[in-house]
């Protein structure tokens, strides 16, 4: 029976070694795609524009308290005159 060589080039005991390590630990720790799938996204989220948003939005929170704050003042006012 022949052995047949089917690699492209031949590779040393260091390369050999090292692609088993490689494979080994490809197998230990596989990827887990939500987790992979979220850090990717997390890194592409444009900050700027979050801060941009999140700034507006604590704005219109604070208009929102001062007209609620400026109407219970109103309100107790008109109370203590009746």
């Amino acid at each position: 029976m022949a052995i047949i060589n089917t690699a492209e080039r031949p590779v040393t005991l260091e390369e050999a070694l090292d692609i088993a390590q490689e494979r080994a630990y490809a197998k230990r720790t596989p990827g887990f795609p939500p987790i992979t799938d979220t850090i990717t996204w997390f890194n592409h989220v444009d900050w700027s524009d979050v801060r941009v948003k999140a700034r507006a939005g604590v704005n219109n929170v604070g208009l929102v308290v001062a007209v609620i704050g400026q109407k219970l003042y109103d309100l107790g006012q008109y109370l203590a005159k009746v």
